[in-house]
């Protein structure tokens, strides 16, 4: 059908049921073809809408059942093919928003009590007086994370959309946000990126510091997951200062504890999965998502040229998977996690220090780093829309590493030689 003929379908009559659905069915599969295929940068704009709603944006993946939508501000939304009531193109080409239209949407959401501080790829929302602050560490943290896939060979691109980082006042904020984002909240949650708004979100939980201390407080050991906890180095030197910059810059600028910690790690994920590491649609392994992420956390590997071994270590993860995790330990726990993600639902720290320990062990070696880019690419190459069994993970897997049981003893070997910091 050509695209001059798209009209605005409305149909209600359930003896023409069958008719429309693959009628639209039809259409969308032309939309996502040829012109505007999801890698295609002139796709039309169109609007779709169901019983409740109305959305507009480009189509980004499809198949017979679903398609998934992005609008002009990066959010994702899925719609069942069966369920849309009409359709249109309502433009030529999609457009995204500029920085400055984020900033202006954000104000009708956040408003007394917070600034908005647009920088080169974030809109931040924070405290008033703090905006700024942050977003000159979520630059920080994206300028050093793009940089760490870079030099290991990854091939990177710039995010198509600007970034959203928004750090709430208070518990009580982030947990009413959470309720409008239907984000299940627990006490325990500090933080997360979200897949479909492409937002980082999260609550400021600062230390308590005196300016007197301030300087001091730049020990990248003592800010970790589970603690909030600042310890002072015994001498600041220009070598520890530079492997800790991150966290200086957030000590500096009134951003401390679990804040600074939750910042890298969910700005990670987001980082990931707006440079092309990663695929908001599918799935993509949890090992990887957090491995990678929990690697990143230690500012030795962010950091280019840092020469310290132990700045590298990511030393909680360590210390569980080297202790806590070695008597639960089974002959064959890699491949159980490389072939699912239960582990991740049952097993938690134990999961996340395997993912951790996993990808240190193949990042950190030039040959391993480029087995490891090619399993990248091979996650890259998959159907998003395809359920990933647990043999086609294994196969891949093992297509790029080698056979896992081996795999596994050498990992196993190397990481039983570090030792904590």
């Amino acid at each position: 059908m050509p695209f001059a003929a798209i009209k605005l379908f409305r149909f209600r009559t359930p003896g023409r049921c069958l008719i429309v659905l693959q009628l639209v069915a039809t259409i969308v599969s032309a939309l996502v073809s040829g012109d505007v295929a999801c890698a295609q940068p002139k796709s039309r704009l169109l609007e779709v809408k169901d019983e409740s709603q109305t959305y507009t944006g480009k189509i980004v993946a499809k198949d017979a059942e679903r398609c998934f939508l992005m609008d002009e501000f990066g959010v994702l939304t899925t719609h069942h093919i069966s369920r849309l009531t009409s359709f249109r193109v309502i433009g030529e080409s999609f457009h995204r928003v500029s920085p400055s239209e984020f900033r202006k949407q954000l104000l009708t959401e956040f408003r007394s009590g917070y600034d908005i501080h647009v920088s080169a790829h974030y809109v931040v929302v924070g405290k008033k007086g703090k905006a700024k602050a942050y977003s000159t560490l979520f630059e920080e943290i994206y300028r050093q994370v793009d940089a760490f896939y870079s030099i290991r060979g990854f091939e990177t691109s710039a995010p198509e959309f600007t970034m959203v980082a928004i750090v709430l006042n208070t518990v009580d904020e982030f947990k009413e946000y959470c309720g409008r984002d239907q984000m299940l909240w627990s006490e325990d949650l500090r933080g997360y990126y979200s897949l479909k708004s492409n937002r980082v979100v999260l609550y400021d939980n600062p230390v308590k510091l005196n300016a007197d201390n301030a300087l001091t407080a730049v020990s990248k050991r003592s800010i970790s997951s589970t603690s909030a906890d600042v310890s002072v180095p015994d001498k600041l030197t220009p070598e520890n200062l530079a492997a800790d910059q991150v966290t200086l810059a957030a000590m500096l600028n009134g951003v401390a504890g679990e804040t600074a910690d939750t910042i890298v790690h969910e700005t990670t994920h987001q980082v990931g999965y707006n440079i092309g590491i990663h695929s908001r649609i599918g799935e993509t392994p949890t090992w990887v998502i957090e491995g990678l992420a929990t690697v990143l956390e230690a500012p030795g590997i962010r950091v280019r040229g840092s020469s310290d071994a132990a700045d590298k270590i990511n030393t909680d993860r360590l210390n569980w998977f080297s202790t806590e995790y070695e008597s639960r330990r089974q002959p064959g726990d890699l491949a159980r996690m490389v072939a699912g993600d239960e582990i991740f639902q049952n097993q938690a720290l134990d999961a996340y220090s395997s993912a951790w320990a996993f990808t240190y062990f193949m990042t950190e070696s030039p040959a391993r780093a480029r087995s490891y880019t090619r399993y990248l690419q091979i996650l890259g190459e998959r159907d998003p829309l395809q359920h990933y069994t647990a043999e086609e993970r294994l196969k891949d897997f093992q297509s790029a590493f080698g056979d896992v049981s081996k795999v596994e003893m050498d990992f196993l070997r190397s990481i039983d030689r570090l030792e904590t910091p």
